[in-house]
């Protein structure tokens, strides 16, 4: 169903071939939807680049049973999304109300079930233990959140949130509860699951807008607005499992690996990863094509780097990893 472009049967494509087929249902979701990355291409997030030392800690990608968690109640909320529009199309505003009612609770669970989410309310308990407890007391509730942090961090940008929690120790031990509490408070907002988080936001604030439309009698307005809600749910919906994500996840597998020294199993990472961001290319916009090919071009310049040289190349793998989710994060930009 995909791979067109490849015409070597090597091991490589069969490799690949299998993390597809691992995907299946998820694949076909992609498929049906990929008409929503039309628009592929939007302004720069411009987030600064990493440039602390690369420091491996076991982290691992959004598992695949939260992937589907994910699009199942996605798809759930974007079924009551469609079902209050014909509503409204039908004069029937009551019965349109209550399905956009229902379309709120799965987008709450949604939100729920998002990794971010728990690291926040291990924040929030950080910080609520240190209005009314010793500094140091509350310390040890750091402790998960570091280690939360290290389980996302392979899909999700990390760096400013760790930061912020170092500013936030620091300011425990100090027994400086306000810089402390300011820190804490920087690092839940610094946390953002940008593929998810950005189009849930617009499609939350879509869905309000458009229940107070009907609520002043302003139905094609409503129906615009839930028009462009479901744009939101359905890119949830393929968030987690697209070309993008499997890149990102390949060039994440090659920074672990070849920190570890399993040279040959970080070449084979990264050969996947041009093969993902190909069929990423399918479907993206000219703008994006030519920002994905030039990742591909970077993949093979340190491909054939590798090859001659015994240089560490850890700090570049990263940096491949980093700027495949600046693109990335480019494509939802426009849910901000």
């Amino acid at each position: 169903m995909f791979l067109p472009f490849s015409t070597e049967k090597s091991d490589q494509q069969k490799r690949v071939g299998g993390i597809v087929m691992k995907r299946k249902i998820s694949i076909v979701v992609f498929c049906m939807l990929t008409f929503l990355f039309v628009g592929f291409g939007q302004s720069a997030l411009g987030e600064e680049a990493v440039k602390e030392e690369v420091l491996i800690s076991p982290g691992k990608p959004l598992s695949f049973p939260q992937q589907e968690r994910i699009a199942t109640l996605a798809v759930n909320a974007l079924k009551h999304i469609a079902k209050a529009r014909g509503f409204i199309h039908k004069h029937n505003f009551a019965d349109a109300r209550a399905e956009l009612a229902e379309s709120q609770k799965f987008m709450e669970m949604i939100r729920a079930s998002l990794p971010t989410t728990r690291i926040k309310d291990h924040i929030w308990v950080a910080k609520e233990h240190l209005s009314y407890e010793d500094s140091e007391e509350v310390v040890p509730d750091l402790v998960p959140i570091y280690a939360s942090l290290d389980e996302i961090q392979s899909f999700v940008s990390v760096d400013k949130t760790r930061g912020y929690l170092d500013d936030a120790k620091k300011a425990l031990k100090a027994d400086d509860k306000k810089k402390g509490a300011q820190a804490l408070e920087l690092a839940g907002e610094s946390l953002v699951y940008v593929e998810v988080d950005l189009p849930l936001g617009y499609t939350e604030r879509k869905v309000a807008n458009a229940l107070h439309l009907l609520a002043e009698g302003n139905d094609k307005e409503a129906d615009q607005r839930l028009k462009e809600a479901e744009d939101g749910v359905q890119v949830i919906s393929i968030s987690s499992y697209g070309p993008m994500v499997l890149a990102q996840e390949s060039l994440w597998q090659a920074t672990k690996d070849y920190a570890k020294g399993r040279y040959a199993a970080a070449k084979r990472s990264l050969a996947d990863a041009k093969v993902f961001l190909k069929m990423a290319a399918k479907q993206a916009d000219e703008k994006t094509q030519k920002a994905l090919a030039k990742l591909n071009l970077k993949i093979d310049e340190l491909e054939k780097k590798m090859a001659e040289s015994g240089t560490d190349f850890s700090k570049e793998i990263k940096g491949l990893w980093d700027k495949t989710k600046d693109v990335y994060h480019e494509t939802v930009e426009k849910f901000k």
